[in-house]
């Protein structure tokens, strides 16, 4: 059976999993914005006297500002992220396995027991 030791053990959770929880956070937003946001805006104008008021996103203001930089971030972490993964994979010369954490360990560090 195989034990795989993990390709850097010295790099901090936040530091691994900042791309992911940027890409959960713009979602969310997103959802809330687009689909949330309207629902709840029409179910309250409708289950109240009050006149309705069609819903104005919170993100469009500015000239869509907020998603063109988290498109811009979103987008460099992505390539740097592929560049890593990349230039790991050949300097260990052949193609590492992947784990569940989605990162990809090094096979010199494998250990066969």
């Amino acid at each position: 059976m195989q034990n795989f030791k993990p390709y850097n053990n010295n790099e901090e959770w936040l530091n691994r999993k900042w791309r992911p929880m940027m890409a959960y956070t713009y979602m969310a937003i997103c959802m809330f914005d687009f689909v949330v946001g309207p629902i709840i805006n029409y179910y309250f104008f409708t289950k109240t006297s009050i006149p309705f008021v069609a819903w104005k996103t919170l993100t469009l203001g500015e000239g869509g500002l907020f998603h063109l930089a988290m498109g811009a971030i979103l987008g460099v972490a992505a390539f740097t992220r592929g560049q890593e993964k990349v230039t790991r994979i050949e300097r260990n010369n052949s193609p590492a396995p992947y784990d569940s954490n989605s990162n990809y360990r090094s096979r010199a560090n494998d250990v066969i027991e």
